[in-house]
């Protein structure tokens, strides 16, 4: 009785691991380069500036009449090509400088332009004459006076023309000036591996600023 038992629980053992479904790791399809998009899932923000303006002239604050500048916001973009967190920090300090380089470049910007153009011409020509005569033998020749030699007083002109031509053009940008009162008022992730960073300068920030600076002096 309990050889029957026995082979009974090894037969249910072995028709169990046998019902058992194999587990693998299906891998994603590999997508060329050409092919890949990029991620569209985050708006990419400029520079955002802010008037003052007199209320009651107008309906909404773009009706009313401005009478003068009241801040301006600039946001920088940077990659962390990594997901650690020493990778994050350096990001948002790369984030934070293109987020200056774009306001600088918003108040001033100096841009020069020089296309050159460079053509190279080379000729060659090859000649080739070729004539025959008659050769002074003891051997008898019978032939015609008349009689063309087969031939003869032939040339060859062989002709070879290359012409190159480069074309280069350089544009030149270079934006250069002192920022005071610009302070990052938002930093975030907006993407697996991007980060944002954006700065704003108003009046209030930029007389705070001027009031330190002297009495750091």
């Amino acid at each position: 009785m309990k050889f029957k038992l026995a082979t009974i629980a090894l037969l249910v053992s072995l028709t169990g691991c046998s019902s058992v479904p194999k587990i693998g790791i299906d891998a994603e399809p590999i997508k060329s380069i050409s092919s890949q998009k990029l991620a569209t899932n985050f708006k990419r923000q400029g520079i955002k500036v802010e008037w003052d303006s007199i209320w009651g002239t107008g309906i909404t604050e773009y009706t009313c009449i401005r009478t003068g500048l009241k801040a301006i916001e600039a946001t920088g973009y940077a990659p962390s090509f990594g997901n650690s967190e020493a990778m994050r920090e350096q990001a948002f300090k790369v984030a934070h400088d293109v987020a200056l380089d774009k306001m600088i470049r918003f108040v001033k910007q100096d841009v020069s332009s020089n296309r050159v153009t460079t053509t190279m011409s080379k000729n060659i020509e090859k000649a080739a004459d070729l004539r025959k005569t008659r050769i002074s033998s003891n051997d008898e020749v019978s032939m015609n006076d008349d009689e063309e030699f087969r031939g003869s007083n032939l040339a060859s002109r062989d002709n070879t023309n290359e012409t190159v031509r480069d074309l280069t053009e350089t544009v030149r940008t270079s934006a250069q000036g002192i920022i005071r009162g610009a302070v990052p008022i938002d930093e975030r992730v907006v993407d697996r591996q991007t980060v944002a960073v954006t700065i704003r300068w108003d009046k209030d920030s930029d007389r705070a600023s001027k009031s330190l600076f002297k009495r750091l002096q």
